[in-house]
């Protein structure tokens, strides 16, 4: 479990990337976002050093390999994974492009008594049981794979991945946030207002619509560093000042604690905290060669 989990890890990382996120293919009333194109990751830094690293250790390659043959997912050949609802808990759509074997997805299925078979039409659909959330799912010929809840959620990702659905409408800082970084490596996006007027949020969701209006997150490298950027718009400008006061002292923190910490003095090469109006925009450079460094030493954990 241990090694599966390590190997899950790093095919994730090696998978980060995002390239123009396409709203055509998200649901209109989608209140949160999250997309990443595998694609764009494999020309960086850290995904050819992934690639380099999976395909010259035969042990970690035969048990991705296995794995892709087991569950009928390929990360390595995906194209992009998009994540999108309208803020109800535990609901939302997945679409994965590229990387999907059909057969062997519905092989892996049908070996598992804790996953059951439907149809949607013609569409063969898994549900799984197993766990606090159910999780229904479906492998389209074409290398794509719809998650959802439940068949309702599966027949809208289906229509939305063929592009025959109502996409969604764009919103400024969805906006701006997809042109912060010339190659952005992961994109989030949260219009906590229309969350808000959707479902019943908890205090501590329900305290944060009370003063921002969205926000959203973008990562991408830019000369031999990982640029995480967070954008924020804040409801007034007296509530902005505060959020940026309030980071400015998480950042203070970090600072004394780089002092005695050469691990995390390493890693973070440096941050700033910028306000104009009611738009906070918080940034933060990430060291690539320290993040190359400390996969080479999980990956041989692994093995």
């Amino acid at each position: 479990m241990k090694t599966l989990l390590s190997l899950t890890f790093f095919s994730l990382t090696f998978s980060l990337g995002a390239k123009t996120l396409d709203l055509n293919k998200v649901s209109s009333g989608s209140n949160w976002i999250m997309h990443m194109d595998f694609d764009s990751m494999r020309n960086s830094d850290v995904g050819m050093f992934l690639e380099d690293s999976f395909e010259n250790n035969p042990e970690i390659k035969s048990k991705i390999d296995e794995m892709v043959s087991t569950y009928g997912i390929d990360l390595r050949k995906a194209s992009n994974f998009t994540m999108y609802g309208s803020g109800e808990k535990h609901k939302g759509i997945g679409i994965l492009e590229g990387g999907v074997n059909a057969s062997n997805v519905e092989k892996f299925a049908d070996s598992k008594d804790f996953i059951s078979e439907t149809k949607l039409g013609k569409q063969s659909v898994f549900s799984v049981e197993k766990g606090r959330h159910p999780m229904t799912y479906t492998a389209l010929k074409k290398g794509k794979m719809i998650f959802g809840p439940n068949h309702d959620y599966i027949s809208e990702g289906i229509l939305m991945a063929k592009g025959k659905g109502t996409g969604a409408s764009d919103h400024p800082l969805l906006t701006s946030l997809s042109t912060l970084l010339p190659n952005p490596g992961f994109m989030f996006f949260a219009n906590l207002e229309g969350a808000g007027n959707v479902v019943e949020l908890d205090p501590r969701a329900k305290f944060m619509t009370e003063h921002i209006d969205s926000c959203g997150l973008t990562i991408g490298e830019i000369g031999g560093t990982l640029k995480v950027v967070g954008i924020m718009q804040v409801k007034s400008q007296e509530s902005s000042v505060q959020i940026e006061n309030m980071i400015k002292g998480g950042f203070a923190m970090m600072e004394m604690r780089k002092a005695d910490d050469r691990r995390i003095s390493d890693l973070i090469l440096g941050h700033a905290v910028n306000r104009t109006s009611n738009t906070v925009r918080v940034e933060m450079d990430l060291s690539i060669e320290v993040i190359i460094d400390h996969l080479e030493k999980q990956m041989k954990k692994a093995v």
